[in-house]
């Protein structure tokens, strides 16, 4: 008895084209599910290609060892390289993750122009995974950078002396602040024609902000007319807030000043790079 093959219903491209609109504009769930997924493919190609990692882990520790050698004795005279690297290490932190911007730019360049994007577009899943997922992904390699510097600043003396909360707002705080920076290098990255353009604009202004700020010595160390401007640099107004954090201190008002820095950032630069994003797709 020959059984009758059941026919299979056969979806011309505008339905297959709706479905993917459908399942791209899903509810807020659904997008954050597709982020997480794209984040964690992010995540692995890290993981296999642990070198990137090792390199941006060992720019921030050997700046730390490097300055604490260095200017210990110079800026905390009588404390010892404890002291100097109870100073140094936040600001070292800072200006790790500030470098690693460009990479995390690169990277999301590199998404836009090797397939990738393309491919992330032709699968069911939110317009704005490839955004978010890069992002999430770099605040987890961020995460990695900050604890490697921790860990290593520990060794020469560095304690959190401010409890879990502390340590806690410590680890997250330049992630935050440096993610919002990396929207910067995702908009430059949605209309860059090379990799190297994406480094030649975030390049030039992170010394600037880095070397003027309260990061290698305290802010007397300046002249005059400068004071103002490293006072004001939110370089310096996170380095400070993460050394209140570490050593216990009221931090509130550098914290807060961070996180409204931050939320600006992303309110703008966000909704450029979505945009143009948008119109590239």
């Amino acid at each position: 008895m020959m059984t009758q093959k059941l026919a299979q219903p056969e979806l011309d491209p505008d339905t297959i084209a709706a479905m993917v609109a459908a399942r791209r504009e899903g509810g807020l769930q659904r997008t954050l599910h597709d982020i997480v997924v794209v984040a964690w493919r992010n995540m692995l190609i890290d993981f296999r290609n642990p070198a990137s990692l090792v390199v941006s882990a060992l720019f921030s520790t050997s700046l730390l060892f490097v300055f604490t050698a260095s200017f210990a004795q110079v800026v905390t005279p009588g404390e010892g390289f404890s002291g100097y690297a109870q100073f140094l290490l936040p600001f070292a932190s800072v200006q790790g993750l500030m470098f690693n911007t460009v990479d995390i730019g690169v990277f999301f360049y590199n998404d836009l122009e090797n397939g990738m994007d393309i491919r992330l577009r032709a699968m069911p899943i939110a317009r704005l995974s490839a955004i978010g997922g890069r992002l999430l992904s770099s605040g987890a390699r961020l995460l990695i950078q900050v604890a490697t510097i921790v860990l290593a600043g520990h060794l020469i003396g560095f304690r959190f002396q401010g409890g879990l909360l502390g340590a806690i707002g410590f680890f997250l705080l330049p992630v935050v602040f440096t993610l919002s920076l990396a929207l910067i290098g995702f908009y430059i990255a949605v209309g860059a024609k090379s990799a190297e353009t994406v480094s030649a604009v975030l390049n030039p202004w992170i010394l600037p902000f880095t070397f003027l700020s309260v990061g290698y010595v305290p802010i007397e160390g300046f002249p005059d007319w400068a004071q103002p401007i490293v006072t004001r640099n939110p370089v310096s107004i996170l380095s400070e807030a993460m050394r209140s954090l570490a050593s216990g201190e009221p931090a509130l008002q550098n914290v807060i000043i961070i996180l409204l820095c931050s939320l600006a950032l992303c309110l703008l630069f966000g909704t450029l790079t979505v945009r143009a994003y948008q119109r590239r797709i």
